[in-house]
Order: structure tokens, then sequence, then C-alpha cells
């Protein structure tokens, strides 16, 4: 077979940069691959070799394991557009399920192998069969792995790029990764796995496996098992590969063509999405006969989580037969809680509008009668609203309704004989669709505001004493009659040891959590100058032992996708490349702030229009400051520093007052005792 070819346009492509990039390197570098004669009127270069020049030259913006991986991508390509998307999908996952089972590289022909490992055909015999004439199959295979590092993580590469390769028809009905994150948390596994040890997780409609390996962030694998169902031989297969390569056991998971097999394990917990149904084919009761037959299988403190359509969940009812059946599951007592979700969480459908129902079998006694009703549908589904709508979920199932307890942020509990269910009316609490996050309920508000206006006047009191004891600002400044310093770059500090650069480390995402015990501080985190990314430490002990904190006062600085730099004053965290570290040397006359503070204002920071790449690190230059002049320097900017933080504080404390009283008066629940002619 030929070289795999390459145009400009997909060069520039994989390295991440603009097209006329690609010309200005041909022009520049004389070891840039020639073009390959005879391709046409369009110019080619061989794939291969454009990929070993971007990574000896370090040029583009893609890291290398990203340029592995979208190469290996861009091969797979030329082989889809032949031999099918589904076809090449299946055939590779199979033969990288085979590599994982042999731990050996695969031979010219794995049918042998395969037969040995897979005589039942449960993972791969078939895939492999079917798999297309592909002319190196054992280094297509080794080729993904090294793009991505292991196995499991060239599996789920392969399956995330299943619609580039043609097939489109494995993410029809995929998720959010945010709904998916939601559908994670609520359903609780490390709750359960501490309660239990280990717990099985059923699917009813598995699809492509997707919701069940969602369960396994963070969590050992062997302690789970998995009952699924999915009539589709092929994509059951694909699923036992799925979790399979994620570290589960084979003994550990079930995956049968109807229903979910009893003889199996029972399940604990269950996450499914409803088969979507066209708009002029839905029947709702046929949605809620299939969580009805979920909800039968549901054992004594087993929880399912089900997202279907909102038409079936959520809306008004107007057949006879879906407002007898729905009424009857949420006056059964196994429905805690309802969530209608914003457009667009089925990405393959941006006009279906769907919500998420939460079952519970024997639920605490203080949930009986009441139903947590949550109306998400005109919020952004981030991090943040999930976490607390799942965190809402979470204490109703622990708590119930408590009149000194929880009050949820994301929703209200309604009682049920407040709701018209026997005449189907939608499933709405009172108030509009929005979401509060900081006033638990409308009742506490004028509270919370008090609360607010009496930290606003001690903060401005705190203000006053401070110009008290201070006097009115007085910076000193005035004109300088002396030459300007000499200006000196980074490169020369390091050379002169004033500074130690600090190493920035690559962490996979699935490391990285909004919760933790070290903040991560990578580019994005520097050019934002804050972070929400944390580390726990138990993983960072594990997968990264080598990494070395931050200590406080150490410098964060990029040049990716621009130049920033960040002051890390608590230390303790961990520097995410491209981003590195800059630690000044005992005893120099600069410090943290007064570096700071001259990075920010340097002047050779910004990348020229038209330029290939950006400034390096080392040559950004800033003044060479001598000791009497940083010190000053660094008192200034404290003085400022401290007065900001007064002004931010009660700027801080005005937008929540502002943010409560403007939500009060938009529902209708707040009012003042100041009128116009106060």
């Amino acid at each position: 077979m030929m070289p795999e070819l390459m145009s400009s346009g997909e060069i520039a492509q994989l390295a991440q940069v603009e097209r006329p990039v690609v010309t200005t390197w041909r022009r520049r570098y004389s070891d840039f691959p020639a073009p390959v004669p005879g391709a046409g009127g369009q110019l080619h270069f061989p794939a291969d070799a454009v990929l070993t020049w971007l990574l000896d030259r370090k040029l583009g913006n893609a890291e290398p394991e990203t340029l592995r991986a979208e190469h290996a991508l861009h091969t797979l390509t030329a082989y889809a557009r032949q031999h099918g998307g589904r076809r090449l999908v299946l055939s590779l996952g199979a033969a990288l399920c085979l590599r994982e089972m042999s731990g050996q590289v695969l031979s010219a022909d794995p049918l042998k192998a395969a037969r040995r490992f897979d005589p039942e055909d449960d993972f791969l015999l078939s895939d492999l069969q079917e798999a297309p004439a592909l002319a190196d199959l054992p280094g297509m295979v080794e080729q993904l792995i090294e793009g991505a590092y292991d196995v499991g993580r060239a599996y789920q590469f392969l399956l995330g790029s299943a619609t580039r390769l043609g097939w489109p028809e494995l993410d029809v009905d995929v998720l959010t990764p945010h709904l998916v994150t939601l559908i994670r948390l609520t359903a609780d596994v490390p709750g359960r796995m501490r309660t239990h040890g280990r717990i099985t997780a059923g699917d009813p409609y598995a699809g492509p496996g997707d919701l069940l390996a969602a369960l396994l962030t963070d969590q050992e694998p062997e302690a789970l098992s998995f009952n699924a169902a999915q009539p589709d031989a092929a994509l059951a297969r694909l699923i036992r590969r799925r979790l399979l390569l994620a570290g589960v056991p084979e003994f550990n998971i079930e995956v049968v063509a109807d229903e979910l097999n009893d003889e199996f394990a029972d399940v604990d917990v269950v996450v499914t999405r409803l088969p979507y149904q066209p708009t002029e084919q839905r029947d709702p009761a046929e949605d809620l006969s299939k969580i009805s037959d979920i909800a039968d299988r549901l054992g004594p403190g087993c929880t399912a989580v089900v997202v279907g359509s909102a038409a079936s969940l959520v809306d008004a009812l107007r057949d006879t037969d879906a407002i007898t059946k729905r009424a009857n599951l949420l006056t059964s007592g196994l429905v805690e809680a309802v969530v209608r979700l914003p457009g667009g969480v089925f990405p393959a459908r941006p006009g279906h509008s769907a919500a998420l129902w939460t079952l519970t079998r024997d639920p605490v006694p203080a949930t009986q009668g009441r139903l947590l009703l949550t109306d998400l549908s005109g919020a952004a589904l981030d991090q943040r609203v999930l976490e607390t709508a799942a965190e809402d979920i979470l204490l109703w199932r622990a708590e119930g309704h408590r009149r000194d307890g929880h009050d949820p942020r994301t929703g209200l509990v309604v009682p049920l004989d407040a709701l018209d269910l026997r005449r189907g009316a939608a499933l709405r609490s009172p108030g509009p669709a929005s979401v509060t996050l900081r006033a638990r309920q409308a009742t506490d508000r004028p509270a919370l505001i008090g609360d607010i206006e009496r930290r606003l006047t001690e903060a401005e009191k705190e203000a006053i004493r401070y110009a008290d004891q201070h006097g009115a600002l007085n910076t000193g400044a005035v004109q300088r009659d002396e030459t300007r310093p000499k200006e000196l770059s980074l490169g020369a500090l390091r050379t002169a040891r004033r500074v130690r650069p600090l190493p920035g480390h690559r962490l996979s995402p699935e490391h990285v959590r909004p919760r933790g015990h070290h903040r991560v501080i990578g580019a994005a985190e520097v050019v934002a100058r804050s972070s929400k990314r944390w580390v726990d430490r138990l993983t960072l002990a594990a997968e990264y032992p080598h990494v070395a904190l931050t200590e406080p006062g150490d410098l964060v600085v990029t040049t990716v996708p621009q130049f920033g730099a960040f002051l890390d004053e608590d230390g303790f965290s961990v520097i995410e490349f491209p981003a590195r570290g800059l630690r000044i040397s005992p005893g120099d006359a600069l410090t943290p702030r007064v570096l700071k503070t001259l990075l920010d204002t340097a002047r050779n920071t910004a990348r020229s229009p038209g330029a290939v790449r950006g400034p390096r690190l080392r040559d950004v230059t800033i003044p060479d400051l001598n000791r009497d002049e940083a010190t000053r320097l660094d008192e200034v900017l404290r003085r400022l520093d401290e007065r900001e933080r007064l002004l931010q504080r009660q700027a801080g404390l005005l937008a929540e007052l502002r943010e409560l009283a403007v939500t009060g008066f938009a529902d209708g629940t707040l009012t003042t005792l100041y009128g116009t002619n106060s």
C-alpha cells in the first residue's frame, strides 16, 4: 500500500495552525518533507514524514500525544472511506481487545489467537472475522496505543472518533458530558460501595455502553459488576470490550440481547436513557411502561436514574393510559426527584427535549407524599449547576423533608396532592423556570439579605479603620531623573541563577477534578488568573510520584495561547504543561509580587502578525531594578493590594445582595418597605 498522504490544509489541521503557516514552514525550513510527485494538481506530503518533522521541530500548537493521535485518526479516515466507518471501528476495537487479552503484539493473522482467547465470541471473534483487508492491522493497533499511551485510552479515542470515521449512528443517542456527570453523581456509586463493598450496575437500554462506563470514574473496576441489555450482537461485543478495557474483570460483565439477566446479579443501581421515539410515533405510555418495568427490578434501597422524553416524563399528557401510568408511578412512593433538563442534552438531536427521573425502592419515610421538582430548562448545565442539583437529590434521598434541614437550591419539594396528576397536568414547580443557587428558599431571602447588609456594614467599617490607621493613599511618586534601568531577559535571570525554572507536568484529564487537595494551574488558569481544577493527593502520589508542588510565591507562566503570568500565593499547586514555573532565588532583589507585575507589563510578549511561533519565554525582558527600587515597588504594590482587597469584599457582597433582591422581585416573593418618596 502506498504511503498515507496529507495536503497542506490537513497538515495545518494536524498541527493546529492556520493554513499559511504550513507554506511558511516549507519556505523557511529546508528539511520540511518534500511533496510526493504525481499526486495531482494539489500538493501532498507523506504523513509519517510530516509527523516526525513536527515532533522533531516542536512546531505548531498540538502536543506530541495529540499529534500522534490525530495522525492515527488521519490514517484511519482513509481506511474508513474505503471499508466503512462501522466496520473499521468494530474490527479495530476487536484488535485492541485481543492485544490486551494476549499481552502481545498481534501477528499478521490474528484470527488464530482470537479463537483461543474468545472461543464464545463474547468480545471480538466475529468482528475480526469480518474485518476489512487492512495492510498492517498490527501496526495500526500499535500506532493507536502509542498515541494514547495504553490500550484502554486508545479504545476510548477510537470510539470518540466514530463520527469522524463515518459511523455517526454510534453517537446518535450520546448525552452531553455534563448530563452524564449529573447521572453519575446522582447514582452515587461511591456511597453505595462504602456501604456494600461491591455493587452491580445495570442498563436495560445500554446503547454503546457509555453510561455504564461513566460509572467507573474514580472507582476500582474490580469492585463493580455490570448487567446490560443490547439486542445488536456487534454493539453487545463493543460494550463488553469497553468495560473490559476499562479494567472490569471478564466475569463481572453480562450483556444479553433482551432483558437484564436476573440470574447473573440483581442490580443495585440502574442508569439508562429510554429509546428515542420520533415525534410522530411517540407514545408516552410506552416510555412510562418501561420505567415501571425498571422500578419492578429495584430491590430495597436500590436506585434508578432514567433520562427520557420530556413529553412523557414532565409535559402535559392527553392519553388516558399515559396519564394513569404516570400518576401511578408518582404516587407509588418510588419516584423521588423529577428534573426538567435544558435543551441540547442530546447533541445529535438538538430539538429533543428531555427530563430525568430518579427512583428509589423503600425511600426514607420523610419523603412520603412529596416530590423534589427541579426545573433546569432555563439554566446552563455547567459544573456548578449539576453538582448543586446532584447534592439536592442526594440530600433529599438521605434526609427527606425536614423543617430544620437542607432546603434544595435548584428545585422545590412539592406535595403530590398539589399536582394535578389525574388530569395529566405538566409537572412544574411553582415559580419561574430558573435556578437560584444562593437562596435556599424564597422565605429565607429577607434573612439572607439582612445578613449580607450586616456583613457589608462591617466591611465598610473595616475600610474606614484601615484609612484611619494608614491615612490617605500616597505612593510618593515623582519623576525619575536617572537613566532608565537596563533590560534583562528571563534567560539571563536563569543563567545568573536569580530565578529557578520549574517544569510543567502532563496530567491525564480523568485525574483532574472540580475538587481535590492540590490546585492545578495550567495555561488556561494563567490566562484567566484563577483556577477551579484540582487533583486528589492520593492520585498525585500514585500516578505522578515525581511531580514537585509549588511553593508560596512561585510564578506560573505560559506563552500558549498567549503570554501570561500567575502568582501562586498559597503554593502546594501542580503546574500543568505547557505552563511552567519560576521560583525566585532566596535573597534576590526581586520579590514575587514585583516580578509578576514586571512580566505583566513586558513589551515583547505578543506574537507578531504572520509569525509562525510566539515569543520564547527566555527572551521576555523586564527592567533590571536594583534592590532599593524593587523594595519601593513592592511596598507600593502591597498597599494597592490591601486597598483592592477591601474594595473587592464590598463589591462581592453588593453583587450577592443585588442577585437576591432581583431574584425575589422577579418571582414575586420579595418587596421592600421603601417607597419612591422615601
